[in-house]
């Protein structure tokens, strides 16, 4: 035989060695149930009826199986991520772009002045329909970390982050009594824990100098003798494990330089201990401590805040029994934020529009006898989900 028969012999013999050595180490290990790098549930093994033979689904269904349970799949993922970023040299991964100090930035993309003046209108005839019960709204919109950084973006990938919250706040009425937060964490951004690297999110330092400027605003409109906590008020610690946050499972940890850490914040001389609800769940603290130390580093440990996203949260505070009560309609960006308004009143109510759909918010309000309403959405969710001005009919939308 010849010297290149075997070669073609032996190079065909490993292929399929490998190919079939995958399909039957398959077989005999147990389905993942989730891909914690792509924060998604995996396609379980289909059931192998007749049915689902005659109507040609099986296979289909068994291919979508094996791509998600492939052998080692997540160590391919982030190989091939390296090559990407290593020897294509490619900064920008799907719409997030690797900077040189090593963050990685999601583009926000471009709002019309059309739908920045829709947006505005719902704003607007919501906070009418509020003022006509008494109640006041503070529009609040936040900036993200790709907002404040807005500079870092190549001109081959912008960001339009500032643009969108200059149109939006330009269509806002004075009675929304809006409040821009961008001159503010300006100050700070030198600061370490403002933001994490590999996250789309703020950590809870950014969080509460956005704290500060809302709540003074909010004092100074109600008149009222409250006060604003200073930084030292509360106690700073980097707690739990450190982990790839979500542009890092976007993009895999080839392309993070550095990993993050929570920033847990704990206000000093809280007498009784908070009582913070959900529909399905119960916590006695604002945080949900399991997350912080999961072992995988991919875990999204951004949940620790509040426990994650739910529809509807309240949280009770009996320090304060003669308080106020305060509704929040939020993104996940105000996970971080609640924890210091917290403090200032007897209940906080928690609405995600993104979830919630029980009621209006005008129903909601005057059935929790709320005073004052906090619109808190990070700029990019408010221009891709429309849900969260969706005030009269809350509906289903996307996960920011």
């Amino acid at each position: 035989m010849k010297k290149t028969n075997v070669q073609g012999v032996i190079l065909i013999s490993v292929f399929l060695l490998t190919i079939f050595g995958f399909f039957f180490t398959k077989l005999v290990t147990p389905s993942k149930a989730q891909s914690v790098i792509e924060n998604r549930k995996l396609t379980q093994r289909p059931d192998l009826t007749a049915k689902n033979i005659l109507v040609g689904d099986y296979s289909k269904r068994f291919e979508q199986y094996y791509n998600d349970q492939f052998p080692m799949r997540d160590s391919f993922i982030e190989a091939n991520a390296a090559i990407n970023k290593d020897v294509l040299n490619q900064n920008v991964v799907k719409d997030v772009f690797v900077a040189n100090d090593g963050y990685l930035l999601s583009q926000v993309p471009e709002v019309t002045p059309e739908n920045a003046k829709k947006i505005a209108g719902h704003i607007n005839d919501f906070v009418s329909n509020m003022a006509k019960r008494n109640v006041t709204v503070f529009t609040a919109l936040m900036p993200n970390k790709s907002t404040m950084m807005e500079k870092e973006f190549p001109s081959y990938f912008p960001s339009y982050g500032q643009k969108d919250m200059d149109l939006i706040y330009k269509n806002l009425n004075k009675l929304d009594h809006p409040i821009d937060t961008r001159n503010t964490l300006k100050k700070h951004m030198n600061e370490k824990y403002m933001f994490f690297y590999t996250d789309h999110h703020w950590n809870a330092k950014a969080a509460f100098y956005a704290y500060q400027n809302v709540m003074n605003d909010i004092i100074k409109t109600e008149k009222s003798q409250d006060h604003v906590y200073k930084y030292n008020d509360y106690s700073w610690n980097l707690e739990g494990k450190p982990f790839y946050g979500s542009d890092a499972r976007k993009t895999t940890s080839a392309n993070a330089e550095k990993d993050d850490q929570i920033l847990v914040a704990q206000l000093r001389g809280q007498n009784k201990p908070l009582i913070v609800k959900s529909e399905t769940r119960k916590l006695s603290g604002l945080y949900n401590q399991n997350y912080l130390n999961f072992p995988d580093k991919y875990t999204n440990r951004y949940m620790a805040f509040l426990g994650g996203d739910y529809p509807e949260t309240t949280i009770y505070n009996p320090n304060m029994p003669k308080g106020k009560n305060i509704l929040v309609i939020k993104d996940s960006y105000a996970n971080a934020f609640v924890q210091f308004i917290v403090p200032h009143y007897k209940e906080t109510h928690i609405l995600d529009l993104r979830h919630y759909k029980k009621m209006s918010v005008e129903q909601y309000v005057v059935k929790n006898k709320i005073d004052q309403v906090i619109l808190l959405n990070n700029i990019n969710s408010l221009v891709v989900t429309p849900a969260l001005t969706n005030f009269n009919h809350p509906g289903q939308g996307e996960n920011q």
